[in-house]
């Protein structure tokens, strides 16, 4: 169990970005909640990622939104509306990595993206 439990760790982002540096508190804090609890279940990071709360007549419209996302390098191959609040592109990126992206449909900014490894 605790392979798999280190695994899914490592699978959805929760260690550090390359280059980043570890303070020995967020070390402890990680190690203390290693193990699952009935008040803090194991979720996908990101599954109730909320990017905006504004009414939908203030988003922009998802064929401007697919031009501005192919302007930053990315290749759209589905493109859809998350959790009623983002925009959510599955595709590649500029370097060709397999890639999720989710978009704040007002602002048209980067909220979080998964890169497939």
């Amino acid at each position: 169990m605790k392979r798999k439990i280190i695994l899914f760790a490592c699978c959805f982002a929760m260690l550090p970005l390359h280059g980043q540096a570890q303070s020995s508190s967020t070390k402890a804090s990680r190690q203390a909640s290693s193990a699952p609890t009935e008040s803090a279940p194991y979720v996908r990071e990101g599954s109730g990622t909320v990017c905006t709360t504004a009414p939908r007549v203030d988003w922009l419209p998802e064929d401007e939104m697919r031009l501005l996302a192919e302007h930053r390098g990315y290749r759209i191959k589905t493109f859809k509306v998350a959790n009623n609040s983002c925009y959510e592109i599955y595709g590649f990126d500029r370097t060709g990595q397999i890639v999720e992206a989710y978009f704040n449909p007002v602002t048209a900014r980067l909220v979080r993206q998964n890169i497939a490894r």
